[in-house]
C-alpha cells in the first residue's frame, strides 16, 4: 500500500490478482504447443477414430449415391424409350392419317418435351422450396 499510495486493500489486491492472471496468461502463451499432455495421445486416438468413421460414412453415401444415379438414368431411359414408342405407333399414325405434315409432327413432339421439362423443373423447384421452409 505504501508503494502504491493506495489506502484501501481491496484496490490493492485487486491489482495483485490481475497482476498474477496477467503472469498466468503470459506463461500458457509461451509454452511451445509440441509440449503433450498426460492426455494428448488419448485424444489424437479419438480424433482419429471419429475421422475413420466419418470416411466409412462418407464412403457409404458415395456408393448409395451411385446406386440412385444407376437407378435414375434406367427410369429416365425407361420414359423417354416409352414416350417415343407411344408417339410413333399411336399419336403419329393418327396425325398423318389427319395430313399434318413432318415439320409440323416434329414441332409437335419438341412442344410436349418442353412441357414436361418445365413441370419437372417446376416440381423440383417447389419441393425443395418446402425443404428451405422446413429448415
Amino acid at each position: 500500500m505504501e508503494d502504491t499510495g493506495e489506502r484501501n486493500e481491496s484496490a490493492v489486491l485487486r491489482k495483485l490478482v490481475d497482476e498474477a492472471l496477467e503472469a498466468r496468461r503470459k506463461k500458457s502463451q509461451a509454452a511451445p504447443l509440441t509440449e503433450k499432455s498426460e492426455h494428448a495421445g488419448v485424444r489424437l486416438d479419438m480424433i482419429e477414430s471419429l475421422l475413420m468413421r466419418l470416411v466409412r460414412h462418407a464412403d457409404t453415401s458415395f456408393r448409395i449415391e451411385d446406386v440412385c444415379l444407376a437407378l435414375l438414368q434406367g427410369i429416365l431411359a425407361e420414359a423417354y424409350a416409352a414416350r417415343r414408342l407411344l408417339w410413333e405407333s399411336v399419336v403419329l399414325p393418327q396425325l398423318r392419317a389427319e395430313g399434318i405434315d413432318v415439320n409440323e409432327l416434329k414441332r409437335r413432339f419438341v412442344v410436349q418435351q418442353d412441357q414436361a421439362k418445365d413441370y419437372a423443373y417446376g416440381e423440383a423447384e417447389r419441393i425443395m422450396q418446402s425443404q428451405e421452409n422446413e429448415k
